[in-house]
């Protein structure tokens, strides 16, 4: 009965942080000058994917010699993260370079991770956020997390509409299958493998 009840509100939770997922696609499109279903489209329309995570991070006595989950960016479209309300971890990279611990404006709010399928799409208008999760030495931590991704067989490239001859496209046609097994090869290294192919292909994917 536990368990039923679990899945019923597992899915249902699901169901509308994607609803939520998709309004921030229109909210992204239009801010750049875009028709509102542009990005949407351009990542798959309906088909579109999510994955809901929950996770646990015990408690670690020596929190300075480990991390939570290392500096990365997220390589899909959107995350969606509902944090601990008691116990704070995650971190973003400011452009200096520093690390800043996430507080939420209230207990109950959602934070949202901008991914590289959309720092591409928007040709580096919009950047992937760049974060890491730190452990805490007395408590332990819950996150609820939803990754919202483009359909996998898709090709994502700038939109041409972002274009121009002052602006070329900094990034080649691939799909999010080929982009995700390439940074699954390489290993979390921050957001050096999205930067580092900029106007390349990338490799093992056969794109030019």
């Amino acid at each position: 009965m536990h368990v039923c009840g679990c899945r019923e509100v597992s899915e249902e939770y699901g169901r509308e942080v994607t609803r939520l997922c998709e309004v921030l696609m229109k909210v992204l499109s239009a801010s750049l000058g875009l028709e509102e279903a542009r990005f949407q489209e351009a990542f798959g329309g309906a088909e579109c994917g999510a994955c809901l995570r929950a996770n646990y991070y015990p408690r670690c006595p020596q929190p300075d010699l480990t991390l939570g989950l290392s500096a990365h960016s997220d390589p899909g479209v959107l995350t969606v993260l509902l944090a601990d309300e008691h116990v704070r971890g995650l971190q973003v990279r400011r452009a200096d370079g520093e690390w800043v611990t996430v507080q939420p404006v209230r207990d109950d709010a959602f934070i949202v991770n901008v991914g590289d399928q959309i720092q591409i799409l928007s040709n580096s208008v919009y950047k992937s956020v760049e974060h890491r999760v730190i452990v805490n030495a007395k408590e332990e931590r819950i996150s609820l997390a939803l990754f919202y991704n483009p359909k996998g067989d898709v090709p994502i490239a700038p939109a041409a509409e972002l274009v121009r001859p002052d602006r070329p496209s900094l990034y080649p046609p691939m799909t999010f299958d080929e982009y995700r097994v390439y940074i699954r090869k390489n290993g979390p290294r921050g957001k050096a493998q999205l930067e580092g192919f900029k106007g390349q292909a990338v490799p093992g994917t056969g794109n030019k």
